[in-house]
């Protein structure tokens, strides 16, 4: 209930954030790049596009912020690579809930097949979710939805990070202590990274924008709790 509170709030406190749907431009942008996602599988050359991925990492170490608002401006073309990063997310997801699921005798069999293709459906639910939002809520600086998923996609590279380690600490729970730090800093990491994508997504300053990002981040978490 709580959560409801805020929300409230938080639309009270806005009252210009508006959340009127076009239902039928929703749904052919999302068909759109639905198809684009499957071309881009059948069409993508992993090694090729995993190189440049590589290659796209080390530049963001080096400055960050630019790379995101650069893809959230339609400067960069991102897409691609976001879908080998959300590809190393969901494979990453997988590893960590077999080796869970191997490695713990508790639980039905049926319970942890679920658990495993929740885990392959999660990392597309965290970027899917938050973008149809920001669809629905930026009417006046609207972005390709194709746009908004790389910017997602990309300012969550800390938490694909954490779902790598999460492997290590499933193999090794001894590190969980040395890993669970390094956890919650990158976290912390890819909220900063959100906020800088979401609000060049809109074209807003830093104030104007606040309340915008609380109402997407608490929406999301009440869909996520509901799924």
């Amino acid at each position: 209930m709580s959560e409801y509170n805020v929300l409230y709030s938080l639309i009270l406190f806005k009252g210009d954030v508006k959340m009127d749907i076009d239902k039928e431009n929703l749904k052919n942008e999302t068909k759109e790049t639905v198809n684009q996602v499957k071309d881009t599988l059948k069409n993508v050359d992993i090694n090729k596009e995993a190189k440049e991925t590589k290659s796209f990492l080390k530049e963001m170490l080096v400055s960050p912020f630019e790379k995101i608002s650069n893809i959230a401006e339609g400067k960069e073309e991102a897409f691609k690579k976001a879908i080998v990063l959300l590809i190393i997310n969901i494979a990453a997801a997988v590893l960590t809930a077999l080796i869970n699921a191997f490695k713990y005798s508790y639980g039905t069999v049926i319970s942890k097949i679920g658990g495993i293709i929740m885990s392959a459906i999660n990392p597309i639910i965290v970027i899917a979710v938050p973008a149809i939002i920001i669809l629905i809520m930026n009417k006046t600086n609207k972005k390709p939805l194709t746009t908004v998923i790389a910017t997602l996609v990309v300012t969550s590279v800390p938490e694909i990070l954490c779902a790598v380690i999460n492997i290590v600490a499933s193999l090794l729970p001894a590190l969980y202590i040395v890993i669970t730090p390094v956890v919650a800093t990158l976290s912390t990491i890819a909220i900063i990274f959100e906020f800088v994508g979401m609000r060049t997504l809109f074209g807003e300053e830093k104030e104007t924008f606040l309340t915008k990002f609380a109402i997407i981040k608490v929406i999301s978490s009440l869909v996520f709790y509901i799924i």
